[in-house]
């Protein structure tokens, strides 16, 4: 084993159309080590989304992964069973989305979808300790514990970012993917959640993958590029 948390390695994902095969994904490979954050850089369409939802293994078909290896903690995530996928996905590794909006459930209030991610992890879980644990969580990421009882809606885009990654961090993944996170925040927002982000990082001892197009934020660790076509 070699100390890295996640290896990439020859990765490829392809989309069979009628009119042929499209790669999405062409031979890429990359190593990320505990606690570094990783900056994954290109210009839109060329495939870093496609890659952080094939980690999770979150391709949606036509969507398949072709070759290569992705290994976690050494363990090979391509070849998992859905069963032996479920320990991983949003318990060990957990990913955040470019619209929070969208991500979060617009019919519940917020303390009910932390609710529902700890207990779907953790069974024998209640609700009130479910709860705590959100009003603990929301505590370190500065919001009020009262807003647990508020819809997404009733929030900012910064706010609603930050519940995404208190969602994100209450099972204390070790590896967070973080797909375009910033891209509905205005300049100063984006900056007070970068720095929160990295805050984050030194207290949970946390892996961070960040998927950009924008090499100023992408780059501001060690980066990777992804180079379209």
């Amino acid at each position: 084993m070699s100390g890295n948390i996640l290896e990439i390695e020859n990765l490829q994902v392809h989309f069979p159309i009628h009119i042929g095969t499209v790669r999405a994904v062409d031979n890429v490979s990359l190593d990320l080590r505990q606690g570094e954050v990783m900056g994954l850089v290109g210009e839109s369409g060329c495939g870093k989304s496609t890659m952080g939802f094939s980690i999770l293994r979150l391709l949606r078909p036509p969507g398949m992964i072709a070759g290569g290896r992705i290994r976690y903690h050494g363990d090979d995530i391509a070849t998992m069973t859905e069963k032996e996928l479920l320990q991983i996905r949003g318990k060990r590794i957990a990913m955040i989305f470019q619209d929070p909006l969208t991500s979060l459930n617009p019919l519940f209030r917020i303390g009910d979808q932390f609710a529902e991610t700890i207990q779907t992890h953790e069974k024998g879980v209640s609700k009130k300790e479910a709860y705590e644990r959100a009003a603990s969580m929301l505590n370190r990421l500065g919001i009020a514990p009262d807003r647990l009882y508020e819809y997404p809606h009733q929030m900012s885009g910064g706010m609603r970012q930050r519940i995404m990654i208190g969602i994100a961090l209450v099972l204390n993944p070790d590896l967070l993917i973080a797909d375009e996170p910033t891209t509905s925040l205005d300049v100063i927002v984006e900056a007070q959640f970068l720095d929160l982000l990295n805050e984050l990082r030194e207290q949970f001892n946390l892996t961070i993958l960040l998927i950009s197009h924008n090499i100023r934020i992408g780059c501001a660790h060690r980066c990777a590029g992804i180079d379209a076509g």
